[in-house]
């Protein structure tokens, strides 16, 4: 189950293992008809934001599940497949879209969703890129995959969200959660730039097409993370949408930015503190092939 939880939702990674389904695994009925479709998107558009967009609508409507992916049967914590395309949570629909639109074949999509994942593309749980802040955007940033553009969008807007992760964070049930060994936590401190709630709707016409908005959320004491969700910005007529896997409706939806931003407002338990914002990679670097431990 990990992928997204710890790096999701964002993080709370430990889910039970997902009932395989064998049609979702690469090679299966329903990669099949993946490949299919991104092999004739790629045929029609050479423009990677193009891709982008169709790409991503090939999933609205696909379940919602919180986390669907885990390091395949061998996986010494986490079972569930290394890819599939009937269920997402919302790190897992971003990475595999990542993907799809930078390769369109499953075997070379389904060994750059890894990259993405994981440290140096090594599968193993303890290589997963869990904690957003900490891992997923700070790895993915150094890999070349991302650009955080939140500054650019937004300039003398950007706050700094500070995350301070020490061995008692991961002691807490929240931490535990992330079935981390002491060795394998990512101690330290973080931070990382975002547009603070109250400015966002100001600046939403600027979000170019393609970016990841990541809601962060207020620190916690002995909450690991403060990543709570992320999406897809998808721009058609001037008007800026949003593409998430999104738990309340069960499945993967479109709606209007606004209409995402205006909703954070009203979340008062763990309050939104703003979004960073990701530029996604035209084409990927060129790096080692992943491997399993």
């Amino acid at each position: 189950a990990g992928g997204a939880a710890a790096a999701s939702n964002a993080q709370a990674s430990a889910a039970p293992p997902a009932p395989h389904n064998t049609t979702s695994h690469v090679g299966g009925t329903r990669s099949e008809r993946v490949a299919r479709a991104t092999i004739a998107i790629f045929r029609e558009h050479r423009d990677h934001g193009a891709r982008l967009a169709a790409v991503s609508a090939l999933f609205l409507g696909e379940r919602y599940q919180l986390s669907p992916l885990g390091e395949g049967e061998d996986g010494a914590v986490d079972t569930d497949p290394v890819v599939r395309y009937d269920a997402f949570d919302c790190v897992t629909y971003v990475e595999e879209v990542m993907a799809l639109s930078w390769y369109p074949t499953p075997r070379q999509s389904t060994r750059q969703l890894q990259q993405v994942r994981y440290a140096h593309g090594e599968i193993s749980y303890a290589h997963r890129n869990h904690i957003m802040m900490a891992q997923w955007i700070p790895q993915n940033i150094a890999a070349g995959f991302v650009r955080d553009i939140t500054a650019q969008v937004a300039p003398q807007k950007v706050r700094q969200a500070r995350l301070k992760l020490d061995q008692a964070a991961f002691e807490s049930t929240q931490g535990r959660a992330l079935v981390l060994s002491p060795q394998q936590r990512p101690v330290g401190e973080y931070t990382l730039p975002i547009v603070p709630l109250k400015h966002m709707p100001r600046v939403i016409h600027r979000i170019p097409h393609g970016t990841i908005v990541t809601t962060i959320r207020a620190a916690r004491p002995a909450v690991p993370y403060r990543a709570s969700h992320l999406g897809l910005v998808v721009v058609r007529d001037n008007k800026r949408f949003i593409r998430h896997a999104h738990a309340p409706s069960a499945r993967v939806i479109e709606q209007p930015l606004t209409q995402f931003v205006l909703r954070a407002q009203r979340f008062r338990k763990w309050p939104v503190s703003g979004f960073n914002l990701l530029s996604i990679a035209a084409e990927p670097p060129i790096l080692a092939a992943p491997h399993k431990d």
